[in-house]
């Protein structure tokens, strides 16, 4: 079977960016708006709501399926419109995949669309997303992928403390075998206070574990640490560095 190029570090600048941000653009839904939350390293079932516009920036010490050390970043925009709320959320994503070559010349773009199906104690999200369409320079070639996801947002009592939790439950086209193959992934994220987070994310053969901050006194400001593949079981370890900026409201749904 034949496959395109290696995938570059763009998608994982692509997910931390959606990751990060949605969860703190939905406290109501987290339960808990006096904490901060995020899910790191797999996609989620939501979106970014309607009218917010966002930014990422991500480094990391090796590009994503390669076997050598090779310091490298990406960069993702993007933008969300209508709402999951009562209708249909959708996220435009636009990524660069490399920062270590000339600026622009090689990314892609992504879309997702997600919908409220659940409320209450678990406040639920369907979410489905293709992703690397209208691919430019390095990227020109590689195969569209796609995910669906299940996220859900309740809270949980530790001591005389409450912590707003984040599951998400999907699989995708691409996340076996160096992101070649369909697999499965999984994960959770805890709010630990109001500017930190936790989150561990399975993705059929590695973990990943990450740590949110929310910036003091800059709103939308965020920032995760991430190590991938803890136990090197795809011969991938490496640590994700992420810097996002959310704006809402900036234009109407």
């Amino acid at each position: 079977m034949a496959h395109g190029p290696k995938r570059p570090v763009s998608l994982t600048a692509l997910t931390l960016a959606a990751t990060a941000l949605i969860a703190t653009a939905l406290p109501a839904a987290a339960q808990d708006s006096r904490k901060h939350l995020t899910l790191i390293g797999i996609p989620s079932g939501t979106v970014a709501p309607g009218g917010m516009v966002f930014g990422s920036l991500a480094l990391t010490d090796r590009r994503t399926g390669t076997a050598i050390r090779d310091n490298d970043g990406s960069l993702a925009l993007g933008f969300g419109l209508g709402s999951a709320e009562d209708g249909i959320g959708v996220q435009v994503t636009a990524s660069i995949a490399s920062l270590s070559r000339d600026f622009g010349d090689a990314g892609s773009f992504s879309i997702k669309a997600s919908r409220r199906i659940g409320t209450g104690q678990w406040t639920t999200y369907l979410g489905a997303s293709a992703d690397y369409l209208a691919p430019w320079g390095d990227v020109k070639g590689q195969d569209v992928s796609g995910t669906v996801a299940l996220t859900s947002f309740t809270s949980v009592r530790i001591g005389a403390d409450v912590h707003p939790l984040m599951l998400t439950l999907g699989g995708g086209s691409h996340i076996r075998n160096n992101d070649n193959d369909p697999g499965i992934f999984a994960g959770v994220g805890i709010g630990l206070t109001p500017h930190l987070a936790a989150s561990a994310a399975w993705t059929s053969e590695a973990l990943d574990l990450g740590l949110g901050v929310k910036a003091p006194g800059v709103e939308g400001l965020n920032f995760t640490f991430a190590v991938n593949d803890v136990t090197d079981r795809r011969d991938s370890r490496r640590v994700t560095l992420t810097a996002t900026w959310a704006v809402a409201n900036v234009f109407g749904r």
